[in-house]
């Protein structure tokens, strides 16, 4: 009996000792943990307004001739006919915060007319300023960066088109580099009957061009 009541405590004694030498590991390494936590601040904002967006088309057919009162912009790349479609947002309506970066960014426009055929358009950042006088022999000289995407205009009328613009975006929030938008064109073939019309920012409001941008700081 002494001799199993020995082996117990000595069991007892070594267990407090194997547990003793744990605590005592952690609590030596324990400086290294950070317990702390980080909050990101998010939110959403989305330019609908009119006075926000500047928009227009050019067209070669009418190389003098400018449409930044219309009610729609037109998209075509037809010989001695192509329309390009110009399209701006005035960022500075979100005011966001000096440290805020864009995690997605999306263009969106409301097909007024579809061509007969689904259309490949290109949308490539614009280098210099224009404004709503802008004709197609100005046009034609302005600088244009690479393109940021492509996207299909589907065939029905009244589709809202939803285009990933957050690589521009976020590169505009995060530097002092001037917003001067976007062309979007058709480089397509030089097929008859190929012209897509969105509506501009004078048409109603549901319909306006749009850019709903999610961001951190």
């Amino acid at each position: 009996m002494k001799t199993r009541a020995l082996a117990v405590v000595v069991a007892a004694t070594l267990g407090v000792g194997a547990s003793t030498a744990y605590a005592a590991t952690l609590g030596i390494g324990s400086w290294h943990l950070w317990t702390g936590s980080q909050t990101l601040t998010k939110g959403t904002c989305t330019i609908t307004s009119a006075a926000a967006i500047n928009d227009t088309y050019i067209s070669e057919a009418t190389p003098g001739s400018s449409f930044g009162t219309a009610t729609s912009m037109n998209v075509r790349a037809d010989a001695g006919q192509r329309a390009w479609t110009f399209v701006r947002f005035d960022l500075s309506s979100c005011a966001l915060p000096a440290t805020a970066g864009a995690d997605t960014a999306t263009l969106s426009l409301v097909v007024k007319t579809a061509a007969n055929n689904s259309r490949t358009l290109t949308l490539t950042p614009v280098l210099a300023t224009w404004d709503g006088t802008l004709t197609a022999t100005q046009a034609f000289s302005l600088p244009f960066g690479s393109a940021t995407t492509t996207f299909p205009t589907g065939t029905k009328n009244g589709t809202t088109l939803s285009i990933p613009v957050t690589i521009d975006v976020d590169a505009l929030i995060k530097s002092s580099t001037a917003n001067f938008g976007w062309r979007i064109d058709d480089e397509g073939s030089t097929a008859k009957a190929n012209l897509t019309i969105f509506n501009s920012s004078e048409a109603a409001a549901s319909l306006r061009p749009q850019l709903v941008i999610n961001y951190e700081k």
